[in-house]
């Protein structure tokens, strides 16, 4: 076999070994729960999102009959709050699956994000008493208490994928573009990835670890599929020299 030949079938080799690794990194995206009490097509807008496919597989608890575990899955989106629904959250009854799955979801600290479109509460705001609707706020408010984020259907998907703005840093929607407020350098978080190959796996667990500068090795394989993710989800790869270990920007 000659030196050109010899390249090519080395080229072949590793870009089936790529391709292995970037199909294996779709197989094991973190998962979402879509929790919803019943049927809509509100919530299907949030499981066919482009954007969290990237990233993350969505599954509908209602089309799972309720019958899957918090543990499983990194979020929670939460539609259909009833005044019935909170109530009970709020206190502990967990006699269907949605509050079951919801108050279990937050015993485990999972991160749960409640539409704000889809909360029967404020559809009152301006009709009920004010004692009442502020007695029943406060059911609400304990649980923004206990780490539950309200949000629009339109702006969960960034959240998820970018995290919350800073405090003090108000949204104002999203953008055409989608940006999201820029933080301070010196407070952006860094990692470092000493492997020969870079998927775009690897990017995805950063990512969702809020990392957003990457230093590898002067002589790392980033597949095509992990330099779109870098570049669609803001995340600055930086290639280290192994003799030098000054960086520069890819």
């Amino acid at each position: 076999m000659d030196m050109d030949a010899l390249i090519d079938e080395i080229c072949r080799r590793v870009q089936q070994k790529i391709q292995a690794l970037e199909a294996k990194a779709e197989d094991t995206k973190p998962a979402i729960l879509i929790l919803t009490p019943d049927h809509g097509t509100v919530c299907h807008e949030m499981l066919e999102d482009e954007k969290l496919a990237e990233c993350y597989r969505t599954e509908c608890a209602l089309l799972k009959e309720y019958q899957c575990s918090p543990a499983d899955y990194e979020a929670v989106i939460a539609y259909g709050m009833s005044n019935e629904a909170l109530g009970k959250i709020a206190y502990g009854i967990f006699d269907s699956g949605y509050t079951r799955l919801f108050g279990q979801s937050l015993l485990a600290g999972k991160k749960i994000y409640l539409v704000e479109e889809e909360i029967e509460l404020y559809r009152y705001k301006d009709t009920a008493p004010k004692a009442y609707y502020g007695c029943l706020e406060a059911s609400l408010e304990m649980l923004k208490n206990s780490g539950v984020t309200i949000a629009s259907q339109s702006q969960i998907p960034d959240l998820i994928l970018h995290g919350e703005p800073e405090e003090g840093v108000k949204p104002e929607g999203p953008s055409k573009d989608c940006e999201v407020p820029k933080k301070d350098e010196s407070s952006v978080k860094e990692a470092v990835l000493d492997k020969k190959v870079i998927t775009e796996k690897d990017m995805i667990d950063l990512g969702n670890n809020r990392v957003r500068k990457v230093t590898v090795g002067e002589k790392a394989i980033l597949t095509d599929l992990a330099r779109e993710y870098a570049s669609k989800h803001r995340i600055t790869v930086l290639r280290r020299g192994t003799s030098s270990g000054k960086g520069h920007s890819l």
